[in-house]
């Protein structure tokens, strides 16, 4: 056999041969709450294979509030988080090492939503007299923080009723509250299914200019692999846009694959109301954040108590180095 024959057989051989198994790395993920409609984007990165192209072993689990989920986050128990972006501002003023890596809803859909013909919603001060049912410990209890101070008002001049999160829209319908205190895309949802109209008042309307959902990362993870979170937001930003281009599939894909709450068609409601309140995932200006809202968001959040007054460079809070192009 000559040198450049046994050469020829060699490099056939190696074709023939199977590529092999490709070597993914594992990223641990944290969800802002149990399985809601918008998480679907992520099961879709899953599925069809987004995390796998781009060399990522992506494991989602379920939070119980962006505020627990910034804290496990700052704890190192999870390298980035899906988490509404004002608590996780929250944590880095208290000395998290935590970072926003994209914000995705600049608006926040933080709202005050009763049933039309049972409440009337014309401002802040419509709110006076009425049983309001907020979550504490979420981002919801926050928010209204912020929302009285920023309105001139305090909690105390409102009556709140402590409610676990699932059990808001049982006590609205039942009517043992009058409105709920909560993200506006999921209530109006929830009101919408029963034939009804929702009376909406967005805290954003009122003067509250906080940020809604975004990614963070801990800051010893992000050092050590700022590839990997890049590839993880490029991966999630095509589970976004598949599921936007498509809610019935995506929600029918949630169905089948994890508990979800109500029909596919409040899921598509509910999915539709938070894309209007976002930058769409086709946008070339989605994950980008700007020092104008993030300054304002700080100032806001200061002046409510929630950030101690210390002047917190804006680096310290967000970032748009990892943001997919």
């Amino acid at each position: 056999m000559t040198r450049r024959f046994a050469l020829s057989l060699l490099a056939g051989i190696a074709v023939t041969f199977p590529a092999a198994a490709q070597t993914l790395t594992p990223v641990k993920v944290l969800l802002d709450w149990a399985w809601l409609p918008y998480h679907a984007a992520f099961l879709i990165a899953q599925e069809k294979g987004y995390y796998k192209d781009e060399g990522l072993n992506v494991a989602l689990e379920q939070g119980r509030g962006s505020a627990t989920t910034s804290l496990l986050l700052s704890q190192g128990n999870f390298d980035i988080a899906h988490v509404n972006i004002t608590n996780a501002a929250q944590m880095v003023g208290k000395g998290g090492p935590i970072k926003t890596v994209a914000v995705y809803q600049h608006k926040t859909a933080a709202a005050f939503i009763g049933i039309k013909g049972k409440v009337k919603l014309d401002g802040p001060q419509s709110l006076k007299g009425i049983k309001i049912g907020s979550t504490p410990g979420g981002s919801d209890a926050l928010s209204l923080r912020i929302f009285t101070n920023a309105n001139g008002m305090k909690v105390t001049d409102l009556n709140v009723v402590a409610l676990d999160a699932n059990a808001k829209t049982t006590a609205l319908f039942g009517g043992t509250i009058d409105v709920v205190s909560g993200d506006s895309p999921a209530f109006n949802a929830y009101v919408r299914a029963t034939n009804q109209e929702p009376m909406t008042l967005q805290l954003a309307d009122a003067g509250v200019p906080l940020l809604g959902f975004g990614f963070a990362a801990n800051n010893a993870y992000l050092a050590k692999n700022p590839e990997i979170v890049r590839k993880f937001l490029a991966a999630s930003k095509r589970g976004l846009a598949e599921a936007a281009r498509d809610y019935k599939a995506a929600c029918e894909l949630m169905q089948a694959k994890v508990h979800l709450a109500g029909t596919v068609e409040r899921c598509v409601d509910y999915n539709q109301g938070l894309l209007a309140l976002s930058t769409p995932p086709t946008d070339p200006a989605w994950g980008q954040q700007s020092t104008e809202e993030w300054t304002k968001l700080v100032a806001t959040l200061k002046a409510a108590g929630e950030l101690p007054a210390d002047d917190k460079p804006l680096a310290t809070f967000y970032t748009n180095d990892f943001v997919p192009k």
